[in-house]
């Protein structure tokens, strides 16, 4: 028993040597392969083109850590890739460096307990055995910046959830959320790495092939399905993925997600692992659906909360609200979206209103000289004239309110609201402390009020090409009179607008001559955080307080001017009169038409600009900044 004991002794020990002898060899190996996949990361090397190749790297560290120089080893290039089971995995592509893999192997001598099994089974007794490890290093990540657009919809109004379902109608859809539907969707924020990487295996794309999922044309209700799927994994309340089902019934049509979000050339994994608002993408696909729609949108008046009149809506550029890339080369730029609004009104008469008509009246006298002395018409002021009393039939002004009733236009066109990275680094970025400054320009709001001869035209070509007409308030005419001593006066045919008109007309261009852009820089207090964190949001502009004020001003001070005619038919151009001679009717008429135009401003800067993401008062620039270590890391 003492023999046997010692011989089974014996044979263990043999066995945990020859074994412990493999696994330091195979250690060995392995340290061998992870440096050698470090050392060509951490100096990105590659696999095509010029600059350091990665073989003759990871050879060169290889043979420093011991491996012999006549050992086998491939050097490979390529990128990771997460799939279906959430494993990365690596991909060779020798024109993408971001991960190096690293394989050698050595060849040993065979083990006793190899040579065993190997006479067991009655083959041959190989002297020797191979060993083999691998090891993939990741390259230095890049920085990645991320830059976002918002207008704070974050609580939605009964009257944003009318809009919305207007525009929703508008577009051929047949969907009506609540408010509380809306809000919900406002609430709900949406993984970008998740969505992506779901969306690219419901389309079988290759995982990790950003650039091929954004050109890829695909249809906005699978976007929005696949969008369902991914929140119905992260727990998102079925109230919210049951609403985003109906909508994506109705949002129909052929569109590429990179319509939507700009991500450039190469960006990294880490990069796209940042939420979204939900109700920002459902926002940018209806206004690239009304983009595409072959007519203007119309909108119920009713859903601003007023009557008599129609809102028509032209998306000129639905927004990109999202950008995401490296900061050192990628061009960042996200902006809202670009519209032309018409909201077209018809107002009480205005015939009723006291003491317009007197004043109206008491204008022909002054205004009788004034047009004669610019336009030489040679008309007398009233029929109580001693030419008219004589029997002599005289011409005579003839002024009067326009009883009818009153149309009035008014016309909005708001350019993009814009923000990009500063192009040249380092003044762009920096991660020592983080900062990251970009150029803002903030949209350019132009209103005209008046009359357009066709709606339809003001809205494809814009105020630019199409031009406000004036609006009628007061006809000046003519008209040829006589009568005799105290009997009443005969008159002929009146002869309307023969001496021009007294029009209302408002063509404006706010911020001044234009927009420029201006400096804003996230730092300090306002750095931005680590991509995948909320984004780090200031205004646009610190006077945007002052655009809206100009827009409540421009709507509430209405000015009234006087027309030349046009053939007896309309007004023509503007003519210079007295200082003051319009005073009496000014006083009267325009409080009238402010207090028929000032409930205007809440719907459509509060209501109907912010649902479409391009509040000019609450548009907001958010920024992120991702930072790596700047050394190689093991990944497989």
């Amino acid at each position: 028993m003492a023999a046997l004991t010692m011989g089974l002794a014996l044979v263990f020990m043999l066995l945990t040597v020859d074994s412990g002898r493999l696994y330091l060899e195979q250690r060995k190996l392995q340290r061998i392969a992870d440096m050698a996949a470090l050392e060509a990361a951490e100096h990105d090397g590659a696999c095509t083109g010029s600059g350091p190749q990665a073989s003759t790297l990871a050879r060169t560290a290889a043979t420093r850590n011991g491996h012999s120089p006549l050992n086998p080893l491939i050097a490979s290039c390529g990128y990771l890739r997460t799939g279906n089971d959430n494993l990365r995995t690596f991909t060779a592509d020798n024109q993408r460096n971001e991960a190096i893999k690293v394989e050698v192997s050595n060849v040993v001598v065979t083990s006793f307990a190899g040579g065993i099994y190997a006479l067991v089974q009655g083959g041959a007794i190989a002297r020797t055995t191979t060993l083999r490890a691998s090891a993939v290093a990741a390259s230095p990540g890049p920085p990645q910046a991320m830059l976002s657009i918002r207008s704070t919809l974050l609580q939605v109004s009964s009257m944003q959830s009318a809009i919305l379902n207007a525009l929703l109608k508008a577009i051929g859809g047949s969907t009506q959320l609540s408010v509380l539907g809306w809000q919900g969707i406002a609430d709900t924020q949406l993984n970008l790495l998740d969505y992506l990487d779901a969306l690219s295996t419901d389309l079988h794309l290759n995982l990790g092939d950003y650039q091929q999922l954004l050109n890829l044309q695909t249809t906005a209700d699978k976007l929005l399905n696949v969008a369902v799927k991914v929140l119905q994994q992260s727990g998102a309340a079925v109230e919210v993925t049951g609403n985003l089902l109906k909508l994506a019934a109705d949002l129909k049509g052929q569109i590429t997600l990179g319509q939507l979000l700009n991500l450039q050339t190469g960006t990294v994994q880490a990069g796209l692992d940042a939420n979204v608002q939900v109700l920002q993408l459902i926002q940018a696909m209806i206004q690239l659906a009304a983009n595409r729609q072959a007519v203007n949108a119309e909108i119920p008046i009713n859903v601003l909360g007023l009557i008599n009149g129609r809102v028509y809506l032209k998306v000129i550029q639905p927004p990109q609200n999202s950008a995401v890339g490296d900061p050192r080369s990628d061009e960042l730029r996200v902006h809202t979206a670009q519209i032309r609004a018409l909201v077209s009104l018809d107002l009480p008469l205005l015939s009723g209103i006291a003491g317009l008509l007197n004043a109206v009246l008491d204008l022909a006298a002054p205004l009788t000289n004034v047009l004669n002395n610019l336009l030489s018409l040679n008309l007398l002021g009233t029929v109580q004239s001693l030419t008219c009393a004589l029997g002599i039939p005289c011409k005579v002004s003839d002024i009067r309110l326009l009883d009818s009733q009153l149309h009035i236009d008014i016309g909005i066109e708001v350019a993009e609201g814009t923000s990009r990275l500063r192009p040249a680094p380092p003044d762009n970025y920096s991660c020592t402390p983080k900062s990251l400054n970009t150029l803002t320009q903030r949209s350019a709001a132009r209103i005209a009020i008046g009359r357009f001869d066709s709606p339809a035209d003001f809205l494809t070509q814009g105020p630019d090409l199409v031009k406000v007409q004036a609006l009628p308030v007061i006809d000046i005419g003519t008209n040829v009179c006589s009568r005799l001593l105290i009997l009443p006066p005969s008159c002929g045919t009146r002869v309307p607008y023969a001496g021009g008109g007294i029009g209302l007309r408002v063509d404006s261009k706010l911020l001044g001559s234009g927009p420029t852009e201006k400096p804003l820089l996230f730092a300090g207090d306002h750095a931005p955080r680590t991509i995948g964190q909320d984004p780090m949001f200031q205004p646009m502009d610190t006077d945007q307080a002052q655009v809206v004020a100009s827009l409540s001003g421009t709507l509430s001070g209405v000015h009234l001017e006087a027309y030349k005619p046009i053939g007896n038919s309309g007004l023509g151009q503007v003519l210079v009169l007295t200082a003051g001679l319009l005073d009496g009717v000014k006083n009267i008429l325009e409080p009238v038409i402010r207090n028929l135009l000032s409930p205007l401003l809440d719907p459509l800067v509060s209501g109907l600009l912010k649902v479409l993401g391009i509040d000019l008062a609450t548009a907001e620039v958010g920024a992120n900044l991702s930072c790596s270590s700047g050394h190689a890391q093991l990944v497989l």
